[in-house]
């Protein structure tokens, strides 16, 4: 084809990391019992968990993180509950609708470093195996992150 009149865009819906096995970290006893649910992994909500608790636990959780952070554990996320992030705009300008706000839980865990939380199965595949290796995440707050690539190709740039 000697001339094609058509521009080439490629784009993505957000930017991308490795994790290091060293950097993914499972919650600890004392915050998953605390849970109903944790949507967490390295390929999913690792960078932003959504962590649902057990009936009047959210103190409780809220006291047992602050407490693991001052101890150097978990010092890598910020804790919010939905409605803070919800105030800060996290989930856009426009709060979430009514009916997705059941999905989000009671908190978000939000990495402000190059760490993930993952599932114990995670761990055993990815982190304590005899091969570790280093996974691609995405969905927090580092640069690399929050940069979305742009590559626009057109007859004239050639």
């Amino acid at each position: 084809i000697d001339r094609v009149d058509a521009s080439l865009v490629v784009t993505a819906d957000h930017g991308h990391i490795n994790i290091d096995p060293q950097n993914m970290i499972q919650l600890p006893n004392e915050i998953l019992s605390c849970l109903e649910y944790a949507n967490i992994g390295v390929h999913g909500k690792g960078r932003h968990a959504y962590l649902h608790c057990r009936s009047g636990y959210m103190d409780i959780l809220q006291q047992r993180w602050e407490n693991l952070q001052n101890c150097g554990q978990l010092n890598d996320f910020l804790l919010l509950t939905i409605k803070e992030a919800i105030d800060e705009h996290l989930f856009g300008p426009i709060p979430p609708r009514l009916e997705v706000r059941p999905r989000l839980g009671d908190f978000v865990a939000i990495a402000t470093g190059a760490r993930c939380l993952v599932t114990g199965k995670e761990a055993q595949k990815f982190r304590f195996s005899s091969c570790p290796c280093r996974q691609g995440a995405h969905g927090s707050l580092l640069p690399e992150e929050m940069s979305i690539p742009l590559i626009i190709v057109t007859p004239e740039s050639e």
